[in-house]
């Protein structure tokens, strides 16, 4: 009798470990409906459509007056171009559905917006977690945007996120093609694995009032040289 229950024991041990190895093995989907430079649903229609003297008019307002982080040249464009333009989004479809109905510059414009008030309230890692559809499309708009250092540092943030990579399709194709081991590694980061080196390297500058006036400064040549797709003058 006593073998008997005993056999008992071990055979419920095993089946016990291997319920708990397998629950172990499950994990929530991560997400991977990127955004991309590149969306076959691109369309002009969430342009918003400003004087064509508008853009002279803010540079004449803010021209030889002391730099400040809020309100500033800046500011009041991302207000008509990106903040004016999310209005109209009221959840019913994905942001990355929504942001791919748009510009392609429009794209890389919200994204560089996003993540610069994501990691100014929460550091790099609220981003990653907050907007994990736009991870792959900044470190685009940053070389757009010719960010320089910024852009070497979060390549070197994706690498140690998502693990290394030559380009941004091979990348994408990773998470298509190898959903578990995305999967696993979302669900560690989403569990509070908030211990990413490489963004340390970001936050130590990104803050400072001298690097927000030379970001501010590269977001507003990007709207200069790519003012075609981010608005429609009239």
């Amino acid at each position: 009798m006593k073998i008997g229950i005993t056999s008992i024991i071990i055979v419920l041990l095993i089946i016990a470990f291997f319920w708990f190895r397998n629950k172990s093995e499950t994990y929530e989907k991560a997400p991977k409906d990127f955004v991309l430079v590149k969306s076959e649903n691109e369309s002009t229609n969430y342009l918003p459509i400003v004087e064509k003297k508008w853009l002279k008019e803010i540079e004449l307002k803010y021209a030889g007056k002391e730099w400040k982080s809020y309100p500033n040249k800046y500011t009041e464009l991302t207000q008509t171009l990106c903040n004016d333009v999310y209005k109209p989004w009221k959840g019913e479809i994905s942001h990355s559905e929504f942001l791919n109905k748009m510009t392609k510059e429009q794209r890389m414009f919200f994204s560089l917006v996003n993540f610069e008030s994501q990691t100014n309230n929460g550091g790099v890692y609220q981003f990653l977690f907050n907007n994990p559809e736009l991870s792959l499309i900044t470190l685009e708009a940053l070389k757009t945007a010719k960010m320089g250092k910024l852009t070497i540092d979060y390549n070197n943030v994706l690498t140690e996120f998502y693990g290394k990579f030559e380009t941004i399709q091979e990348l994408n194709k990773q998470f298509q093609d190898q959903s578990q081991k995305w999967d696993k590694r979302w669900n560690s980061f989403a569990e509070g694995y908030k211990e990413l080196e490489t963004t340390l390297t970001i936050e130590k500058y990104f803050y400072e009032k001298e690097y927000v006036k030379i970001f501010q400064s590269k977001m507003v040549d990007f709207i200069k040289e790519n003012s075609t797709g981010l608005m429609k003058m009239k």
